[in-house]
């Protein structure tokens, strides 16, 4: 999955705003409160400055921090940056998601009793992407994009350590590998 940092600035105003998302970083315009309630005030007439786009959370990150810092975003009235970018936070990131995020959530909803009506409603919605559901169906993926998958999933297969250059099986390879290598 692609992560793009992205630098936005109203046009009428000169507010710039620099973010993260996975979405379409043209169309996309940010979430963060101080930027929406900008545009919510003055319109959405905004320009897209600069796109990096990421597949390495790491890489990501550190260049999302850099920026951050380099800018001075949370300080400078330039911005409407309420806190540092890290290119991690907000919206959806699996990576981020790690193993010790799922057990704490699971611990958190374990033994949780729902009403009739919330199991009711979480029935309704059971099935709902399937067949003519499927935003797919009958639609098929260009070779371009089957390629891609394909190199995804093989990827997903082997992971390859930074600081030695080592293969790492997938179970015992976690998202901040480079910091905590076995091998250095």
């Amino acid at each position: 999955m692609i992560t793009y940092l992205y630098h936005k600035r109203h046009r009428q105003t000169g507010l710039n705003y620099f973010g993260k998302t996975i979405r379409d970083p043209y169309v996309y315009l940010g979430s963060g409160v101080r930027w929406t309630n900008h545009l919510a005030k003055h319109g959405k007439d905004v320009e897209t400055v600069n796109i990096w786009a990421f597949d390495d959370l790491l890489e990501c990150s550190a260049f999302a921090i850099e920026f951050s810092v380099k800018h001075n975003i949370v300080e400078s009235t330039d911005w409407a940056n309420l806190r540092i970018e890290n290119g991690l936070d907000g919206g959806h990131t699996p990576a981020a998601y790690t193993l010790e995020a799922r057990l704490k959530k699971g611990k958190k909803l374990k033994g949780r009793v729902y009403s009739e009506e919330t199991l009711s409603k979480m029935r309704s919605h059971k099935g709902k992407s399937k067949g003519k559901n499927n935003s797919m169906f009958g639609q098929q993926h260009n070779d371009n994009t089957i390629e891609l998958i394909r190199t995804k999933a093989f990827n997903r297969e082997r992971k390859i350590c930074k600081h030695c250059n080592a293969e790492c099986s997938p179970g015992n390879f976690v998202r901040w590998h480079d910091q905590n290598c076995k091998h250095k």
